[in-house]
């Protein structure tokens, strides 16, 4: 049984609906009921009427006042025994994607750390929904992560605050051939009849990437449409990226991760400046976190942005 299950169950019980209990949680609906129906496997009863508006059971009923209570107690405990333990000791938990933490994170954090001396760090990634839900139960302090309407939607500024990290493109790219050429061209958007040639492999960004939201509003916006033939699609940026290194089509992934592939000639880009999308690597935290060594970043990091502006 996951704390994650409780909290839900609670969020469910106050809404009375599925799908607002769902995206309060930052998760998809089918998620959401997956995780209500493990809870009720575990516990042996059902807890819910699926109806409209959802209702509790008797056993619901009962359950709700114990997962509450556990809620409150274990909460309760972990921020005592946080308050008991040294500040110097405390460790900074970052929740970030599996890219950024791979391509980004090191740099970032080797920054900060000469800046304000070394410190611990706990790093979780995941998936947006899922590093996002880290933040908003309080079991991470800051989010690292690429600024998409997908995040901004999934984010209440009211609730929390971001910052501008880095700049960040995603590039359109192909693997070259033996005599070093792109396999795959984009033609210019402005090409007459750039819809009507065949269709080029395109390898795309499953929805759960935030990235697939901005290369969708880029790709709309250009005045001539692309002809793109899906031809694999992944939740991994690391998958596509290994495909379009293995020729399988075009892909637009973000520079940091294809640098190196690029000054090794595995990989060239493709297409007119205008297929390249501009994007920001955003740092958020939530309103009123009291914790200096977050604090102290946050400035530093505001600061570094007033310089740049």
């Amino acid at each position: 049984m996951h704390l994650i299950w409780l909290e839900d169950f609670i969020e469910l019980a106050r809404t009375r609906s599925f799908s607002r209990a769902a995206e309060n949680r930052f998760v998809t609906h089918p998620a959401f009921g997956r995780r209500i129906k493990a809870l009720e496997q575990w516990v042996g009863a059902e807890l819910v009427v699926r109806a409209h508006p959802v209702s509790l059971t008797a056993a619901g009923r009962l359950f709700l006042d114990a997962a509450t209570h556990s809620t409150d107690v274990l909460y309760a405990a972990r921020a005592q025994l946080q308050d008991a333990s040294s500040p110097v000791e405390k460790t900074l938990r970052v929740a970030t994607g599996r890219t950024l933490a791979r391509t980004f994170f090191p740099d970032w954090y080797e920054s900060i750390n000469q800046r304000f001396g070394p410190f611990p760090v706990s790093l979780s990634t995941g998936g947006a929904q899922e590093v996002i839900l880290r933040l908003g139960t309080g079991d991470a302090d800051l989010l690292v992560i690429y600024s998409s309407p997908t995040t901004r939607l999934l984010i209440d500024p009211m609730r929390y605050e971001s910052l501008t990290l880095a700049r960040e493109i995603l590039l359109p790219v192909a693997a070259v051939d033996a005599k070093g050429r792109a396999r795959f061209k984009l033609p210019a958007a402005g090409t007459a009849g750039a819809a009507a040639l065949a269709p080029i492999p395109w390898l795309g960004f499953s929805q759960s990437l935030t990235l697939r939201g901005v290369l969708a509003k880029h790709l709309a916006g250009l005045s001539r449409k692309i002809a793109l033939r899906m031809v694999y699609e992944a939740d991994s940026y690391e998958s596509i990226h290994e495909m379009a290194r293995r020729g399988a089509g075009v892909a637009w992934l973000p520079q940091r991760l294809v640098q190196e592939d690029l000054s090794e000639r595995r990989l060239k880009i493709i297409g007119e400046p205008e297929m390249r999308v501009n994007f920001d690597i955003s740092l958020y935290r939530m309103r009123g976190n009291d914790n200096a060594l977050v604090n102290a970043i946050w400035e530093g990091v505001s600061a570094d942005a007033i310089e740049q502006a």
